[in-house]
């Protein structure tokens, strides 16, 4: 078995996945978390000097989505081809466009333009990417393959940030509830949640 180390800030964003990835699979790991001067010292360490980082058996790769993608289809929870491992690829990049929108607004420091960009967050993006994602979960309660993938995972932490600000948003996606229900009536992802540190992001 491989021994891991995940090293990242104080914080769940966007390496929360992999934690969950984790978890599911009951893998032991090493959760490093960074912050300030002990970042500083870490960071010349790091592929490319920046976080997270996964380290396995001594080797060090870099990037959230890679990492999750690298483990998904090491241990199991990638599709049984080619051609269905480049469809999560693919459903993951549009999740990245996504977040790229909620990174917009997270960061807007012009009030003004903040709610202009939250009214569009609302009434244009959110619909536009949860409704093409709500179609590809709506049959199974799973983006692809009718059981658990890696992009699920990425999934379901995209819509514990936007429930925060969108708690009713849901409701009028019902392949989205039910991805969550799954992965929540995962008995190893549900202890992690509860047991997992506290942390605003």
């Amino acid at each position: 078995m491989a021994t891991y180390k995940l090293f990242y800030f104080p914080m769940r964003g966007a390496v929360e996945p992999v934690r969950l990835l984790f978890a599911h699979k009951e893998i032991k790991y090493e959760d490093i978390r960074l912050a300030g001067e002990d970042w500083q010292k870490e960071k010349p360490n790091t592929p490319f000097g920046v976080m997270p980082v996964l380290e396995e058996d001594g080797k060090k790769l870099g990037g959230s989505t890679v990492i999750l993608r690298y483990l998904g289809e090491k241990h199991g929870l990638a599709g049984s081809n080619a051609w269905d491992n480049a469809h999560l690829a693919n459903i993951s990049d549009f999740m990245m466009d996504f977040g790229n929108e909620l990174v917009k607004v997270h960061y807007e420091k012009d009030e003004t333009r903040k709610q202009e960009l939250q009214k569009r967050l609302a009434e244009e993006v959110i619909p536009k990417y949860f409704g093409k994602l709500n179609e590809l979960t709506a049959s199974t309660g799973y983006l692809c393959c009718g059981r658990l993938t890696w992009p699920d995972l990425q999934l379901y932490c995209v819509l514990d940030y936007v429930l925060k600000g969108h708690p009713e948003v849901l409701s009028n996606f019902s392949g989205l509830a039910s991805l969550r229900k799954n992965i929540e009536a995962d008995a190893n992802i549900s202890k992690w949640i509860k047991e997992r540190p506290q942390t605003e992001q």
